[in-house]
């Protein structure tokens, strides 16, 4: 049986036009609050990105999200709703915030859809998990060899 853990937050993120990409991401309230939103600052929803910069944004991705990786927990791309469903349940945070798309198709009881309000730290890991759904979907789309590269480097 597995254990939960209270103070972790999980976001899960889907991207999808021309591949799904879901992205889990996490990390402990307490370094949300006080780490990452500091550093996160520079994040923005992928949607929100005017058409011009966000071929640049997306270049400049890998490096900024570097200076906040470490202060994550848990960083897992996946293809598989089936996938996402056995992680969440092995880890068994305190919370996860589920993109309203797959909101029905998470199988964990404690759940939040990621259009509810929530604080600000919970929005920038939302953001966070959003901008990596984005860069492995449009990585994967455009050069197979750098999305596999890219995951040996950002999951943990």
């Amino acid at each position: 049986m597995n254990v939960m853990i209270e103070d972790l937050i999980v976001a899960i993120d889907r991207s999808e036009n021309g591949g799904k990409v879901i992205v889990v991401i996490g990390a402990s309230e307490h370094v949300l609050k006080r780490e990452v939103v500091r550093r996160a600052s520079w994040v923005k929803h992928f949607r929100r990105i005017p058409s011009a910069e966000k071929k640049a944004y997306m270049r400049r991705f890998p490096s900024r999200f570097d200076k906040i990786r470490r202060y994550l927990s848990i960083i897992r791309i996946f293809r598989s709703i089936d996938k996402v469903n056995k992680l969440i349940n092995a880890l068994s945070p305190g919370l996860v915030i589920v993109d309203d798309k797959i909101f029905d198709k998470i199988n964990y009881e404690n759940k939040i859809r990621e259009s509810s309000l929530k604080p600000k730290y919970m929005e920038v890991l939302c953001l966070l998990a959003d901008n990596v759904a984005n860069y492995f979907r449009l990585l994967r789309k455009s050069n197979r060899r750098k999305y596999l590269e890219a995951l040996r480097s950002f999951e943990k």
